[in-house]
């Protein structure tokens, strides 16, 4: 069974006036790993940003990955996430891993929230379907923001 993907990566960050006090924009949110054009129900696909945190400031990192579909409503567990982040700063200091846990908290919207202090990070998801999935044009719309502490 065969699924269509669009991609839509939201660089510059996305951020709705309520978080526009709390929130700055990245510099930039850099694709690592694309998704591929075609995926299969029931597999498992790669994804992988990165981004600077310029002054190596402290903070809380959102994530938020939506999926959508125009003619069928995404349900819960359709989908499953799994996240890294890899994080240091100026070479060759030490890398630091840590798991990314998502909740999903509408069908299709997943959410995580992490601290950061590294100067370089680079995020990376898994993304698994169910075998059974809808054929259709899938979108995944990636934001990330951060909250600095300072």
């Amino acid at each position: 069974m065969l699924l269509t993907l669009g991609l839509i990566l939201t660089i510059p960050v996305f951020q709705t006036p309520i978080f526009s006090r709390y929130f700055k924009p990245l510099q930039g949110l850099h694709i690592v790993k694309n998704l591929p054009l075609n995926m299969v129900a029931g597999s498992t696909y790669e994804w992988g940003v990165s981004f600077v945190n310029p002054k190596s400031e402290e903070g809380f990192m959102n994530i938020t990955l939506e999926i959508t579909e125009k003619k069928t409503i995404i349900g819960f567990e359709e989908f499953s996430i799994e996240g890294t982040l890899e994080s240091y700063d100026n070479p060759p200091r030490e890398h630091y891993t840590s798991t990314l846990t998502f909740t999903e908290t509408e069908g299709g919207i997943f959410q995580n929230q992490t601290s950061i202090e590294e100067r370089f990070n680079r995020i990376s998801l898994r993304i698994s379907s169910v075998p059974n999935l809808m054929p259709g044009t899938y979108t995944f719309t990636l934001t990330v923001t951060i909250q600095y502490t300072n």
